[in-house]
């Protein structure tokens, strides 16, 4: 009883959270989608902030676990003659493979996640990003010096910008999937799925990753 009370209130959190965001989103709200009362959310979460980062480490804990096995994979089995490109697209093969994990629950999830990540960016939650930072930087930071071995060589700062764009096509295009695959489909006469656009994005990012860098910051 107690998982299913757990699951329903995360169930409705998830998705009013992606729809609304944080702020804008009440408790009675989540409460009324998951039929449970006030109590039943402090009693599992504490607060409002604790249920935010639960919803959040429903995903990037599946994420990150499958992400640091594939990366230790990949480093046993790098060769010294590695061609930036190629290992560009290898690594950010696993990320979108680490990603598309998430969906295996529905095939809402990956998008419901992505939302929420933006969601992090764009509003003030700074307990999220330090939450985030203390749960799972390790992981991040780790594949992050992976890629940046294979990106041009840039300041600590021009990297930042380099990766966040990266991370932008990423969230964008899986948080809007559903509204582009419609789109495509009407427009175009075309149905593609969720695994084509995730494809797709990897070569597109690695080139991303590599182009030049223009300026002094």
């Amino acid at each position: 009883m107690t998982s299913s009370t757990i699951d329903r209130i995360l169930d409705a959190a998830e998705v009013e959270f992606a729809a609304h965001g944080f702020v804008e989103t009440s408790l009675r709200t989540i409460t009324s989608k998951a039929k449970v009362n006030l109590a039943a959310v402090n009693y599992h979460f504490g607060s409002k902030k604790g249920l935010i980062q639960a919803v959040t480490d429903r995903f990037l804990g599946p994420l990150t676990k499958n992400l640091q096995t594939q990366l230790s994979a990949y480093e046993m089995a790098l060769t010294e003659t590695q061609d930036d490109e190629q290992e560009l697209q290898v690594l950010l093969g696993i990320l979108a493979r680490s990603c598309q994990q998430v969906a295996q629950q529905n095939h809402h999830s990956l998008a419901v996640f992505a939302r929420l990540i933006n969601t992090a960016y764009s509003q003030s939650q700074g307990h999220l990003r330090k939450h985030l930072t203390k749960q799972y930087g390790a992981s991040f930071m780790y594949f992050m010096k992976l890629l940046r071995r294979h990106m041009p060589l840039m300041t600590h700062e021009q990297f930042f910008w380099r990766f966040h764009y990266l991370l932008g096509i990423l969230v964008f295009s899986i948080s809007s999937s559903e509204a582009l695959l419609a789109i495509c489909e009407r427009e175009y006469a075309s149905s593609r799925s969720l695994d084509q656009i995730m494809a797709d994005i990897v070569p597109v990012m690695a080139s991303a990753a590599q182009a030049p860098i223009i300026g002094d910051s």
